[in-house]
């Protein structure tokens, strides 16, 4: 499938703190890395191809839009700035790692990146916790998000019926073990 892109540089640069004249090939490899390694483990293949393929037909509409647009996107622009922060300081330049300096600007010390890493961290998980508990919660309206078979990737965080068995030796489990678990481990209301 051709590499489809959630958002582009421009939604990003108005979405965040990040300067418009930030070079867009500077942004497109870290848009690339979030989706496919924050995102689609969290939508499973069936989903994320179907957005993809969505994206790539200009047929996003309905409850698919309001997942990318509410959920998807976030996730995808702070992740995005959670791997870019440390590239747009330095680049890899004839064999050596350098520092990115302009004119009119001073650079900030390795402590400050790694400040704004965290807070853009802290940013995305909480986006991917939305993501996550709105198709858990809401996964009978996608139905590729349940559809995935071996080798595809089912995501994580789907919601399934916890089960846990209590052996007693080779006997039967006992109603009564559930009923403790019940007791020990489920939270009181």
């Amino acid at each position: 499938m051709a590499q489809v892109l959630f958002i582009t540089p421009t939604y990003l640069k108005k979405n965040t703190a990040l300067n418009g004249s930030v070079d867009d090939n500077l942004i497109l490899p870290s848009i690339r890395l979030a989706q496919d390694k924050y995102v689609a483990p969290y939508l499973g293949d069936d989903l994320m191809n179907r957005l993809k393929d969505d994206v790539e037909n200009n047929t996003l509409a309905g409850i698919y839009q309001t997942l990318m647009d509410d959920y998807v996107q976030p996730c995808v622009v702070w992740w995005t700035m959670y791997e870019m922060i440390g590239d747009l300081a330095y680049k890899i330049d004839n064999g050596s790692i350098v520092q990115r300096v302009s004119e009119d600007t001073t650079p900030v010390d390795s402590t400050t990146i790694e400040q704004m890493r965290k807070k853009n961290q802290s940013n995305a998980e909480y986006y991917t916790g939305r993501l996550r508990d709105y198709l858990c919660h809401n996964s009978s309206l996608y139905p590729e998000y349940s559809s995935n078979t071996s080798p595809e990737r089912a995501p994580i965080g789907k919601l399934d019926m916890l089960s846990y068995g209590f052996s007693h030796g080779n006997t039967q489990m006992s109603r009564t073990s559930y009923e403790q678990y019940d007791k020990l481990y489920k939270p009181r209301s």
